[in-house]
């Protein structure tokens, strides 16, 4: 199939969608350079003597790339997927609408669709290349009153990871983050065995550790991965997050109709506050955040209150670094922004 574009660049919303696309991937590459930056900062503070052994530990640089590879069967098999049945008219109603999609996309190779009988509504695509990529849809995608037109605008969405390989950006910060901890990890070791205090007083030494110095060593190793882990994990997230905006913005430039996409959330996330999950279904649904359309645990049609005081305002800004996905809210407003003017309030 050829590339084809909905929105020509002489069309009034197409620099704003441009613009809107150019903002998602400077926060990309942004963020790659602040992962980056960490790695250098590592090898810079152990002195470039880092060596790249070869052991158990490597197995954890591989495992992102594994993950990737393998995105499109591990995603169906955490949704218990099941391929879609033409002759189920449910099924052949979200068959035609990821084939118009589709022919918009300018993907060379269509994906094949899936359906859950997950009554939480979603939809999400992934896959490690386009040959590869898949499409899948929940039951519950189909019991928030969204027309056809907004339902292909969530689909435009899902297919705009797939055309910007998103699944691999992702995995990519996570083989940078594997990377930091290694170094970070075999740099401290070595930096504990070298100081006096701990080889004098508490008697450190690599090969040969006593039972207190062997404790006190991993609570400061499990202190100093606490403090990395949280900073990796705020970057690689800025990292989703922008790749969220950017799905939103090449969708709009696929379907031309950013109102679309903008009522479809809001359909979204009035139907999940309503239909939250509780209990073991939270906590299972905590795995699946990154590849929900709308985060179902802490998305909300409206924002939060303008918490008073310090304390609150630095735990509401902690759990909105934390947000695997722009808040709805944000996300309307840049797909107004990208429409030109305010979205008319969708029909429920």
């Amino acid at each position: 199939m050829s590339r084809h574009r909905v929105i020509p660049p002489d069309d009034p919303k197409y620099p704003a969608i441009k613009r809107a696309m150019m903002f998602a991937w400077f926060k990309t590459i942004l963020g790659y350079s602040m992962m980056g930056g960490l790695v250098l900062l590592a090898l810079w503070g152990f002195g470039f003597t880092y060596e790249f052994k070869l052991g158990f530990g490597m197995l954890w640089w591989f495992l992102p790339l594994v993950m990737w590879w393998f995105s499109d069967k591990v995603a169906i098999a955490m949704t218990k997927s099941v391929p879609a049945d033409p002759s189920n008219p449910e099924h052949r109603r979200l068959i035609e609408i990821v084939d118009r999609v589709y022919a918009k996309s300018g993907l060379k190779f269509k994906p094949p669709v899936y359906i859950s009988d997950n009554p939480l509504p979603n939809a999400f695509a992934t896959g490690p290349i386009h040959r590869k990529a898949v499409v899948a849809a929940t039951k519950g995608l189909f019991l928030c009153g969204m027309t056809d037109d907004e339902i292909e605008a969530v689909f435009a969405h899902e297919l705009g990871h797939v055309k910007n390989y998103d699944v691999a950006l992702n995995t990519m910060t996570s083989v940078l983050s594997m990377i930091f901890f290694s170094i970070v990890d075999s740099g401290v070791r070595m930096l504990l065995g070298t100081l006096g205090w701990f080889k004098k007083v508490l008697g450190m030494n690599p090969n040969s550790k006593g039972f207190f110095t062997g404790i006190l060593e991993w609570v400061i190793m499990f202190v100093i991965f606490q403090i990395t882990g949280q900073l990796t994990k705020l970057v690689q997230v800025f990292v989703v997050r922008s790749r969220e905006s950017g799905a939103d913005a090449s969708g709009s430039m696929m379907t031309g109709k950013p109102c679309d996409l903008a009522n479809a959330l809001k359909k979204l996330v009035a139907y999940v506050e309503k239909n939250r999950p509780k209990g073991r279904d939270a906590e299972m649904y905590r795995a699946l955040r990154p590849m929900m359309t709308v985060d179902p645990l802490f998305d909300a049609l409206a924002d939060d209150p303008k918490p008073r005081g310090i304390w609150d305002r630095l735990k509401a800004f902690w759990k909105y670094l934390q947000l695997t996905h722009p808040p709805v809210s944000e996300r309307v407003k840049m797909l107004e922004y990208m429409n030109g003017g305010s979205c008319p309030a969708p029909k429920y």
